[in-house]
Protein backbone atom coordinates (compact mmCIF):
# COMPACT_ATOMS: atom_id res chain seq x y z
CA UNK A 1 0.00 0.00 0.00
CA UNK A 2 1.52 3.49 -0.84
CA UNK A 3 1.68 6.62 1.13
CA UNK A 4 -0.41 9.39 0.36
CA UNK A 5 -0.80 12.66 2.07
CA UNK A 6 -3.65 14.57 2.06
CA UNK A 7 -2.00 17.08 0.71
CA UNK A 8 -0.55 15.64 -2.49
CA UNK A 9 -2.84 16.93 -5.46
CA UNK A 10 -2.80 13.69 -6.67
CA UNK A 11 -4.21 11.50 -3.76
CA UNK A 12 -7.66 11.15 -5.52
CA UNK A 13 -5.74 9.14 -8.12
CA UNK A 14 -2.92 7.14 -6.55
CA UNK A 15 -5.08 5.08 -4.67
CA UNK A 16 -6.64 4.02 -8.65
CA UNK A 17 -3.27 2.90 -9.59
CA UNK A 18 -2.30 0.09 -6.84
CA UNK A 19 -2.63 -3.56 -6.85
CA UNK A 20 -2.13 -3.96 -10.81
CA UNK A 21 -0.12 -6.91 -11.92
CA UNK A 22 1.15 -5.53 -15.35
CA UNK A 23 4.58 -5.38 -16.09
CA UNK A 24 6.67 -2.61 -14.28
CA UNK A 25 3.70 -1.47 -11.76
CA UNK A 26 5.24 -1.56 -8.98
CA UNK A 27 7.98 0.48 -9.88
CA UNK A 28 5.78 2.61 -12.27
CA UNK A 29 3.51 3.69 -9.05
CA UNK A 30 6.55 4.54 -6.89
CA UNK A 31 7.46 7.16 -9.64
CA UNK A 32 3.82 8.13 -10.03
CA UNK A 33 4.21 8.94 -6.35
CA UNK A 34 7.29 11.12 -6.93
CA UNK A 35 6.78 13.50 -10.38
CA UNK A 36 4.58 16.17 -9.99
CA UNK A 37 2.02 17.30 -11.86
CA UNK A 38 2.86 19.25 -15.18
CA UNK A 39 2.38 23.01 -14.88
CA UNK A 40 2.84 26.30 -17.08
CA UNK A 41 6.76 26.25 -15.79
CA UNK A 42 7.20 22.63 -17.83
CA UNK A 43 8.33 24.33 -21.06
CA UNK A 44 6.24 21.42 -23.14
CA UNK A 45 3.18 21.57 -20.94
CA UNK A 46 3.16 25.62 -20.70
CA UNK A 47 0.08 26.04 -22.76
CA UNK A 48 -1.84 22.92 -22.12
CA UNK A 49 -2.94 23.21 -18.02
CA UNK A 50 -3.60 20.03 -16.40
CA UNK A 51 -3.59 20.47 -13.28
CA UNK A 52 -7.19 20.97 -13.02
CA UNK A 53 -7.70 17.68 -14.18
CA UNK A 54 -6.67 15.98 -10.41
CA UNK A 55 -9.20 17.56 -8.66
CA UNK A 56 -11.56 15.15 -9.80
CA UNK A 57 -12.32 12.33 -7.60
CA UNK A 58 -11.60 9.36 -10.02
CA UNK A 59 -13.62 6.12 -10.01
CA UNK A 60 -12.00 2.84 -12.36
CA UNK A 61 -13.85 1.82 -15.30
CA UNK A 62 -16.61 -0.84 -14.42
CA UNK A 63 -17.30 -3.55 -17.89
CA UNK A 64 -19.36 -4.27 -18.98
CA UNK A 65 -21.45 -1.12 -19.81
CA UNK A 66 -24.56 -1.70 -22.61
CA UNK A 67 -23.97 0.48 -25.57
CA UNK A 68 -25.81 1.04 -28.48
CA UNK A 69 -23.32 0.79 -31.45
CA UNK A 70 -22.98 3.55 -34.11
CA UNK A 71 -23.81 2.98 -37.93
CA UNK A 72 -20.75 1.23 -39.28
CA UNK A 73 -17.89 2.95 -41.93
CA UNK A 74 -18.91 3.33 -45.32
CA UNK A 75 -16.46 0.95 -46.25
CA UNK A 76 -15.27 -2.45 -45.15
CA UNK A 77 -13.20 -2.73 -42.39
CA UNK A 78 -12.82 -5.16 -39.09
CA UNK A 79 -14.50 -3.21 -36.37
CA UNK A 80 -12.51 -3.63 -32.62
CA UNK A 81 -14.77 -2.17 -29.98
CA UNK A 82 -13.29 -1.14 -26.60
CA UNK A 83 -15.88 0.56 -24.17
CA UNK A 84 -14.41 2.70 -21.72
CA UNK A 85 -11.18 1.36 -22.29
CA UNK A 86 -12.21 -2.66 -22.11
CA UNK A 87 -11.97 -4.68 -24.69
CA UNK A 88 -15.22 -5.76 -26.14
CA UNK A 89 -15.28 -9.27 -27.92
CA UNK A 90 -19.04 -9.55 -27.97
CA UNK A 91 -19.37 -6.37 -30.14
CA UNK A 92 -16.18 -6.95 -32.08
CA UNK A 93 -16.08 -8.10 -35.48
CA UNK A 94 -14.12 -11.78 -36.13
CA UNK A 95 -10.76 -10.41 -35.58
CA UNK A 96 -9.40 -13.74 -37.77
CA UNK A 97 -9.29 -12.53 -40.61
CA UNK A 98 -6.01 -12.04 -42.18
CA UNK A 99 -3.30 -14.72 -42.26
CA UNK A 100 -0.11 -13.43 -40.31
CA UNK A 101 -2.00 -10.69 -38.22
CA UNK A 102 -2.99 -10.70 -34.53
CA UNK A 103 -5.74 -8.78 -33.23
CA UNK A 104 -6.35 -8.78 -29.57
CA UNK A 105 -6.67 -7.69 -25.94
CA UNK A 106 -3.35 -6.89 -24.87
CA UNK A 107 -4.42 -7.99 -21.38
CA UNK A 108 -4.31 -11.67 -23.22
CA UNK A 109 -0.21 -11.57 -23.89
CA UNK A 110 1.00 -9.94 -20.86
CA UNK A 111 3.99 -13.20 -20.44
CA UNK A 112 4.10 -13.51 -24.31
CA UNK A 113 7.86 -12.32 -26.06
CA UNK A 114 6.34 -9.35 -28.18
CA UNK A 115 5.24 -7.52 -25.21
CA UNK A 116 8.35 -8.17 -22.93
CA UNK A 117 10.60 -7.14 -25.79
CA UNK A 118 8.89 -4.09 -25.99
CA UNK A 119 6.90 -3.10 -22.92
CA UNK A 120 7.71 0.46 -21.60
CA UNK A 121 11.07 0.92 -23.66
CA UNK A 122 9.31 2.71 -27.03
CA UNK A 123 7.76 4.99 -24.41
CA UNK A 124 9.77 4.82 -21.36
CA UNK A 125 8.40 6.69 -18.08
CA UNK A 126 11.15 9.21 -17.55
CA UNK A 127 9.78 12.36 -16.14
CA UNK A 128 6.51 12.08 -17.58
CA UNK A 129 3.78 11.91 -14.88
CA UNK A 130 0.87 10.33 -17.11
CA UNK A 131 3.14 7.52 -18.61
CA UNK A 132 3.84 6.20 -14.68
CA UNK A 133 0.70 6.35 -14.28
CA UNK A 134 -0.73 4.67 -17.13
CA UNK A 135 1.76 2.27 -16.73
CA UNK A 136 1.10 1.63 -13.31
CA UNK A 137 -2.35 0.60 -14.40
CA UNK A 138 -3.69 0.05 -17.31
CA UNK A 139 -6.95 -0.48 -17.84
CA UNK A 140 -6.90 -2.88 -20.89
CA UNK A 141 -5.23 -2.11 -24.59
CA UNK A 142 -5.20 -3.46 -28.04
CA UNK A 143 -2.03 -5.72 -29.45
CA UNK A 144 -1.61 -6.11 -33.24
CA UNK A 145 1.15 -8.05 -34.10
CA UNK A 146 1.99 -8.22 -38.20
CA UNK A 147 4.32 -11.57 -38.92
CA UNK A 148 6.67 -11.41 -41.84
CA UNK A 149 4.93 -10.22 -45.52
CA UNK A 150 1.36 -10.02 -43.65
CA UNK A 151 -0.86 -7.41 -44.79
CA UNK A 152 -4.39 -6.30 -43.72
CA UNK A 153 -7.14 -7.00 -46.59
CA UNK A 154 -9.02 -3.93 -45.05
CA UNK A 155 -7.89 -1.62 -42.12
CA UNK A 156 -8.59 -2.35 -38.56
CA UNK A 157 -11.07 0.24 -37.14
CA UNK A 158 -10.89 0.49 -33.81
CA UNK A 159 -14.01 2.04 -32.01
CA UNK A 160 -13.26 3.53 -28.73
CA UNK A 161 -16.08 4.56 -26.83
CA UNK A 162 -16.08 6.32 -23.53
CA UNK A 163 -19.76 6.31 -21.90
CA UNK A 164 -20.91 8.32 -18.97
CA UNK A 165 -22.58 7.03 -15.95
CA UNK A 166 -26.26 8.32 -15.34
CA UNK A 167 -24.37 10.40 -12.42
CA UNK A 168 -21.61 11.50 -14.55
CA UNK A 169 -18.99 9.58 -12.09
CA UNK A 170 -15.54 10.86 -13.61
CA UNK A 171 -13.34 7.92 -14.70
CA UNK A 172 -9.82 7.08 -15.07
CA UNK A 173 -9.36 4.86 -18.24
CA UNK A 174 -6.01 4.00 -19.59
CA UNK A 175 -5.56 2.15 -22.63
CA UNK A 176 -2.19 0.69 -23.57
CA UNK A 177 -1.26 -0.54 -27.09
CA UNK A 178 1.14 -2.67 -28.58
CA UNK A 179 1.79 -2.76 -32.54
CA UNK A 180 4.63 -4.61 -34.13
CA UNK A 181 4.91 -5.22 -37.47
CA UNK A 182 7.80 -7.39 -38.62
CA UNK A 183 10.02 -6.98 -42.13
CA UNK A 184 7.58 -6.74 -44.78
CA UNK A 185 4.20 -6.09 -43.14
CA UNK A 186 1.86 -3.72 -43.70
CA UNK A 187 -1.33 -2.84 -41.90
CA UNK A 188 -3.43 0.13 -41.74
CA UNK A 189 -5.42 1.46 -38.56
CA UNK A 190 -8.11 3.75 -38.11
CA UNK A 191 -8.22 4.68 -34.25
CA UNK A 192 -11.59 6.39 -33.71
CA UNK A 193 -12.41 7.96 -30.17
CA UNK A 194 -15.86 9.27 -29.30
CA UNK A 195 -17.97 10.16 -26.54
CA UNK A 196 -21.84 9.14 -25.48
CA UNK A 197 -23.43 10.13 -22.45
CA UNK A 198 -22.45 12.86 -19.55
CA UNK A 199 -17.91 11.82 -19.82
CA UNK A 200 -16.42 15.48 -19.61
CA UNK A 201 -15.35 14.83 -16.11
CA UNK A 202 -13.67 11.86 -16.90
CA UNK A 203 -9.83 11.40 -18.00
CA UNK A 204 -8.55 9.18 -21.07
CA UNK A 205 -4.58 8.51 -20.83
CA UNK A 206 -3.10 6.49 -23.45
CA UNK A 207 -0.09 4.97 -24.25
CA UNK A 208 0.89 2.93 -27.43
CA UNK A 209 4.12 1.52 -28.62
CA UNK A 210 4.66 1.11 -32.06
CA UNK A 211 7.49 -1.22 -33.64
CA UNK A 212 8.20 -1.13 -37.70
CA UNK A 213 10.43 -3.20 -39.15
CA UNK A 214 12.28 -3.40 -42.15
CA UNK A 215 10.44 -2.60 -44.76
CA UNK A 216 7.47 -2.60 -43.13
CA UNK A 217 4.38 -0.15 -43.35
CA UNK A 218 1.59 1.05 -40.94
CA UNK A 219 -0.78 3.92 -41.59
CA UNK A 220 -2.57 5.08 -38.68
CA UNK A 221 -5.73 7.34 -38.65
CA UNK A 222 -6.43 8.94 -35.58
CA UNK A 223 -9.83 11.14 -35.68
CA UNK A 224 -11.31 12.49 -32.03
CA UNK A 225 -14.80 13.33 -31.74
CA UNK A 226 -15.65 13.28 -28.49
CA UNK A 227 -18.70 15.63 -28.08
CA UNK A 228 -18.82 16.74 -24.40
CA UNK A 229 -16.12 13.89 -24.23
CA UNK A 230 -13.52 12.98 -21.32
CA UNK A 231 -9.93 15.16 -21.29
CA UNK A 232 -8.13 12.69 -23.88
CA UNK A 233 -4.20 12.80 -23.40
CA UNK A 234 -2.06 10.43 -25.78
CA UNK A 235 1.32 9.67 -26.57
CA UNK A 236 2.77 6.97 -29.50
CA UNK A 237 6.15 6.10 -28.92
CA UNK A 238 7.66 4.50 -32.52
CA UNK A 239 10.52 2.77 -33.81
CA UNK A 240 11.08 2.91 -37.72
CA UNK A 241 13.57 0.11 -39.63
CA UNK A 242 15.12 0.33 -42.10
CA UNK A 243 12.98 1.11 -45.43
CA UNK A 244 9.88 1.38 -42.84
CA UNK A 245 7.33 3.37 -43.44
CA UNK A 246 4.91 4.71 -40.49
CA UNK A 247 2.17 8.03 -41.65
CA UNK A 248 -0.36 8.78 -39.04
CA UNK A 249 -3.20 11.93 -39.89
CA UNK A 250 -4.65 13.27 -36.63
CA UNK A 251 -7.92 14.68 -36.59
CA UNK A 252 -9.67 16.63 -33.94
CA UNK A 253 -13.18 17.47 -34.29
CA UNK A 254 -14.89 17.61 -30.23
CA UNK A 255 -12.75 17.42 -27.26
CA UNK A 256 -12.82 19.70 -24.21
CA UNK A 257 -8.94 19.12 -23.90
CA UNK A 258 -7.34 16.80 -26.17
CA UNK A 259 -3.19 16.18 -26.38
CA UNK A 260 -1.05 14.30 -28.82
CA UNK A 261 2.10 13.29 -28.52
CA UNK A 262 3.96 11.67 -31.18
CA UNK A 263 7.66 10.47 -30.40
CA UNK A 264 9.42 9.04 -33.64
CA UNK A 265 12.54 7.27 -33.72
CA UNK A 266 14.13 6.33 -37.85
CA UNK A 267 16.45 3.96 -36.62
CA UNK A 268 17.27 2.19 -40.27
CA UNK A 269 18.55 4.14 -43.47
CA UNK A 270 15.69 5.30 -45.40
CA UNK A 271 13.58 5.14 -43.09
CA UNK A 272 10.58 7.25 -43.57
CA UNK A 273 7.63 9.48 -41.53
CA UNK A 274 4.86 11.12 -42.14
CA UNK A 275 2.77 13.25 -39.71
CA UNK A 276 -0.39 14.83 -41.20
CA UNK A 277 -3.16 16.61 -38.58
CA UNK A 278 -5.97 18.85 -38.91
CA UNK A 279 -8.03 20.38 -35.86
CA UNK A 280 -11.23 22.45 -35.92
CA UNK A 281 -11.31 23.86 -32.86
CA UNK A 282 -14.06 26.15 -31.42
CA UNK A 283 -16.23 26.58 -27.70
CA UNK A 284 -13.87 26.26 -24.79
CA UNK A 285 -12.07 23.90 -26.46
CA UNK A 286 -8.18 22.93 -26.43
CA UNK A 287 -5.66 21.24 -28.53
CA UNK A 288 -2.23 20.12 -28.08
CA UNK A 289 -0.03 18.32 -31.09
CA UNK A 290 3.42 17.87 -30.30
CA UNK A 291 6.12 15.64 -32.18
CA UNK A 292 9.75 14.91 -31.87
CA UNK A 293 11.16 13.07 -34.77
CA UNK A 294 14.55 11.75 -34.30
CA UNK A 295 16.96 11.47 -37.57
CA UNK A 296 19.25 8.83 -36.01
CA UNK A 297 20.79 7.50 -38.82
CA UNK A 298 21.62 8.72 -42.31
CA UNK A 299 19.46 8.94 -45.39
CA UNK A 300 15.93 8.68 -43.73
CA UNK A 301 13.37 11.32 -44.38
CA UNK A 302 10.62 13.25 -42.34
CA UNK A 303 7.27 15.27 -43.56
CA UNK A 304 5.53 17.06 -41.20
CA UNK A 305 2.23 19.81 -41.98
CA UNK A 306 -0.45 20.42 -39.31
CA UNK A 307 -3.23 22.84 -40.11
CA UNK A 308 -5.80 23.96 -37.70
CA UNK A 309 -9.01 26.32 -37.46
CA UNK A 310 -9.23 28.03 -34.55
CA UNK A 311 -12.51 29.86 -33.36
CA UNK A 312 -14.40 30.88 -29.97
CA UNK A 313 -12.38 30.68 -26.86
CA UNK A 314 -10.49 27.84 -28.14
CA UNK A 315 -6.92 27.46 -27.88
CA UNK A 316 -4.75 25.22 -30.47
CA UNK A 317 -1.11 24.35 -29.79
CA UNK A 318 1.86 23.31 -31.86
CA UNK A 319 5.21 22.01 -30.74
CA UNK A 320 7.31 20.07 -33.35
CA UNK A 321 10.84 19.34 -33.08
CA UNK A 322 13.35 17.66 -35.75
CA UNK A 323 16.07 16.21 -34.04
CA UNK A 324 19.02 15.19 -37.29
CA UNK A 325 21.96 13.60 -35.00
CA UNK A 326 25.31 14.24 -36.29
CA UNK A 327 25.86 10.79 -38.38
CA UNK A 328 22.68 11.21 -39.98
CA UNK A 329 23.37 12.82 -43.28
CA UNK A 330 21.68 13.13 -46.17
CA UNK A 331 18.16 13.89 -43.99
CA UNK A 332 15.42 15.49 -45.74
CA UNK A 333 12.88 16.43 -43.01
CA UNK A 334 9.99 19.26 -43.54
CA UNK A 335 7.91 20.82 -41.02
CA UNK A 336 4.55 22.96 -41.67
CA UNK A 337 1.85 24.35 -38.87
CA UNK A 338 -0.69 26.62 -40.21
CA UNK A 339 -3.64 28.03 -38.55
CA UNK A 340 -6.57 30.30 -38.81
CA UNK A 341 -8.15 31.88 -36.18
CA UNK A 342 -11.73 32.92 -36.05
CA UNK A 343 -12.78 35.32 -33.23
CA UNK A 344 -10.47 37.81 -31.06
CA UNK A 345 -10.84 35.23 -28.30
CA UNK A 346 -9.24 32.45 -30.24
CA UNK A 347 -5.61 31.41 -29.51
CA UNK A 348 -3.19 29.40 -30.75
CA UNK A 349 1.07 29.07 -30.31
CA UNK A 350 3.08 27.01 -32.59
CA UNK A 351 6.40 26.75 -31.50
CA UNK A 352 8.46 24.18 -35.25
CA UNK A 353 11.82 23.39 -34.59
CA UNK A 354 14.85 21.93 -36.22
CA UNK A 355 18.15 20.64 -33.94
CA UNK A 356 20.85 19.51 -36.73
CA UNK A 357 24.46 18.29 -36.32
CA UNK A 358 24.81 17.03 -39.53
CA UNK A 359 25.95 18.88 -42.52
CA UNK A 360 24.64 17.42 -45.61
CA UNK A 361 20.73 18.20 -45.16
CA UNK A 362 17.47 19.34 -46.47
CA UNK A 363 15.13 20.75 -44.29
CA UNK A 364 12.88 23.45 -43.57
CA UNK A 365 10.19 24.56 -40.98
CA UNK A 366 7.97 27.70 -40.30
CA UNK A 367 4.17 28.27 -39.55
CA UNK A 368 1.88 31.11 -39.71
CA UNK A 369 -1.09 32.28 -38.09
CA UNK A 370 -3.81 34.76 -39.66
CA UNK A 371 -7.19 35.18 -40.33
CA UNK A 372 -9.33 34.27 -42.94
CA UNK A 373 -8.08 35.79 -46.18
CA UNK A 374 -10.81 39.00 -46.38
CA UNK A 375 -10.34 39.89 -49.93
CA UNK A 376 -11.00 36.21 -51.40
CA UNK A 377 -14.10 36.53 -49.41
CA UNK A 378 -15.63 39.39 -51.34
CA UNK A 379 -14.65 38.07 -54.29
CA UNK A 380 -16.75 35.24 -53.54
CA UNK A 381 -19.24 37.46 -52.41
CA UNK A 382 -19.02 39.66 -55.36
CA UNK A 383 -20.45 36.25 -57.26
CA UNK A 384 -23.37 35.54 -55.57
CA UNK A 385 -22.02 33.20 -52.68
CA UNK A 386 -23.39 34.11 -48.91
CA UNK A 387 -21.16 35.26 -46.83
CA UNK A 388 -21.11 31.72 -44.88
CA UNK A 389 -20.93 29.88 -47.66
CA UNK A 390 -17.92 31.59 -48.95
CA UNK A 391 -16.00 31.48 -45.60
CA UNK A 392 -16.76 27.26 -45.95
CA UNK A 393 -15.35 26.93 -49.39
CA UNK A 394 -12.24 28.93 -47.89
CA UNK A 395 -11.89 27.11 -45.12
CA UNK A 396 -12.36 23.80 -46.74
CA UNK A 397 -9.54 24.95 -49.43
CA UNK A 398 -6.83 25.87 -46.43
CA UNK A 399 -7.47 21.71 -45.53
CA UNK A 400 -7.48 20.11 -48.93
CA UNK A 401 -3.78 19.76 -49.00
CA UNK A 402 -3.88 17.86 -45.72
CA UNK A 403 -6.53 15.51 -46.95
CA UNK A 404 -4.76 14.94 -50.50
CA UNK A 405 -1.77 13.40 -48.31
CA UNK A 406 -4.04 10.56 -47.13
CA UNK A 407 -4.06 7.49 -49.50
CA UNK A 408 -6.85 5.59 -48.75
CA UNK A 409 -9.62 6.91 -50.75
CA UNK A 410 -12.35 5.96 -48.59
CA UNK A 411 -11.20 7.09 -45.50
CA UNK A 412 -10.12 10.45 -47.22
CA UNK A 413 -13.80 10.79 -48.28
CA UNK A 414 -15.28 9.74 -45.49
CA UNK A 415 -13.13 12.33 -43.27
CA UNK A 416 -13.34 15.21 -45.64
CA UNK A 417 -17.49 15.16 -45.18
CA UNK A 418 -17.36 15.43 -41.62
CA UNK A 419 -14.67 17.58 -41.95
CA UNK A 420 -16.99 20.02 -43.78
CA UNK A 421 -19.90 19.54 -41.30
CA UNK A 422 -17.80 20.65 -38.35
CA UNK A 423 -16.91 23.72 -40.65
CA UNK A 424 -20.84 24.50 -40.74
CA UNK A 425 -20.32 25.05 -36.76
CA UNK A 426 -17.31 27.36 -37.18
Amino acid sequence: MSTITLSDPKAAVLPLLEGSAWPGAAEALLLAQELSIPDRRTEAWKYTRVGKLFSNAFVAPVAPVAVTLPARLPFPTTRVVFVNGHFRPDLSDDLRTDKGIVIDSVKHHLHHGPLKEHYGRIVPIGDRLFTAMNTASPTDGLIILGAKDAKTGKPIHVLRITVGSENAEPMLIQPRDLFKLDAGAEVEVIDEHIAIGRSSSSLVNGVREIVVGDGASLTLHLLQNEDNGPADMNIDGVTIGAKGRFSIDTTTLYGSLVRNELNISLDGPEAHAELNGVYLLDGNAHCDNQSYIGHNVPDCTSDELYKGIVAGKATGVFDGKVFVKQDAQRTRAYQRNANILQGDDARVFSKPALEIYADDVKCSHGCTIGRMDEQAIFYLRSRGVSEAEARRMMSHAFMVDVLERIANEDWRKHLGGMIDDKLEEL
